[in-house]
């Protein structure tokens, strides 16, 4: 018999208020390694305090945290970073870099050269910006992106910096990947690339964690939907099963058409 897996990502009966406000309650569940789950749920439901909870922005009230095995409630943010947790927020500030520059950025994760390193520059240094260079071109074609290297990222139109700033939390090679409405904006077309994208890191094994409003483009990603409803979890399973949740049409789709 099999042993059974660690999951990638593992929240313990996490609670957070704000004063006498209850924004995460007592919530429980574990994404196991390699699925899509999206994070669904009317406005105040929760969704974005229990993502900087698990991003280390917010440390919970109660409860715990784990990566894989390692228990990261107390860590801050930068440490989970390291540790294989990236995190893509809705609004990215595009520096004054070009694509492929900005891309490798998100290398500092698994670098390490540092200031001294930088003024010698010894051999092994050199053979790290190659790989860095490697990783960003890499993580630039898993989105698309690669011809557009040696543009501007402050040029991008709205698409196109969203899937950039996709490629730089790549490069950082997370184990679990945390994205905010990552298709908001977005037109039908880049809707679509997108969700080519989802599909291609999910067959690479990828977990992703996806807070998402459009409810068609989750119903087209999703392995799991995860329904928030006053800091509560009310329902959890396939988009089928949460589309046809009497709980959900009542306090957020309106309709099993919705999803």
């Amino acid at each position: 018999m099999a042993e059974p897996t660690t999951p990638a990502l593992t929240i313990e009966s996490v609670s957070r208020s704000f004063g006498a406000v209850h924004a995460v309650e007592d919530l429980s569940f574990s994404l196991p390694a390699g699925g899509l789950t999206c994070l669904i749920g009317p406005n105040g439901a929760g969704k974005s305090t229990l993502v900087h909870c698990i991003a280390g922005f917010l440390e919970p009230d109660e409860g715990h945290i784990r990566l894989g095995e390692r228990d990261v409630t107390r860590w801050s943010a930068h440490r989970r970073a390291l540790a294989g947790l990236g995190i893509v927020f809705q609004v990215m500030r595009a520096p004054q870099l070009d694509v492929l520059e900005s891309t490798m950025i998100g290398c500092h994760a698994w670098t390490r050269a540092g200031f001294l390193e930088g003024v010698v520059r010894p051999p092994w240094q050199w053979r790290e910006e190659r790989r860095i260079r490697e990783e960003a071109l890499r993580a630039l074609e898993l989105v698309g992106l690669e011809r557009r290297a040696r543009d501007p990222a402050d040029a991008l139109p709205l698409g196109h910096l969203r899937l950039l700033s996709i490629a730089r939390v790549l490069a950082q090679r997370p184990q679990v990947l945390l994205l905010d409405e990552p298709v908001a904006g977005l037109r039908a077309a880049e809707k679509r690339q997108l969700m080519h994208v989802f599909h291609d890191l999910r067959q690479a094994g990828l977990t992703m964690l996806l807070i998402e409003h459009d409810m068609q483009f989750v119903g087209s990603v999703a392995d799991r939907v995860i329904v928030l409803d006053r800091g509560k979890l009310i329902a959890d399973g396939t988009p089928a099963e949460v589309r046809e949740d009497e709980r959900v049409i009542g306090a957020y789709l309106g309709t099993a058409a919705a999803l």
